[in-house]
């Protein structure tokens, strides 16, 4: 008589169990979605910047250039001597980036959307 409670027993709290484990699936198994990545609007920005002759210049400005608030990604192509670099939207620091590739040596200067380069700093000097 025992042995047959028993395996009644174990079926009803197998039972009890497997219906847990359904009923609180969600809890259990922690199905939280993660929200969708926010997608950042960017706006490029090319550059020439000359005096760059090997590798280790294009490492040293794309250090300095993403160091910069706003910016997302910078590209340095030694060969043609240009810099692109995107910015967060409304977050355009041009004016510190030119400064930031100054600092390092470079002469830099902004690309219109044309390709003709654009003068944005009228401090020069006569003598």
């Amino acid at each position: 008589m025992f042995k047959d409670l028993r395996v009644l027993y174990g079926l009803g709290f197998i039972l009890m169990t497997l219906f847990g484990i359904y009923y609180y699936q969600d809890i259990l198994f922690d199905r939280i979605e993660s929200p969708p990545p926010v997608e950042i609007v960017t706006v490029d920005r090319k550059f020439n910047v000359q005096g760059m002759f090997c590798d280790s210049c294009r490492v040293k400005i794309e250090k300095k250039v993403k160091a910069i608030p706003g910016v997302v990604s910078v590209d340095v192509n030694v060969e043609s001597g240009e810099m692109v670099v995107s910015y967060e939207e409304n977050q355009e620091n041009i004016q510190q980036t030119l400064s930031a590739v100054k600092e390092l040596g470079y002469t830099p200067g902004l690309k219109s959307s044309s390709g003709k380069l654009q003068v944005l700093d009228f401090n020069v000097t006569f003598q």
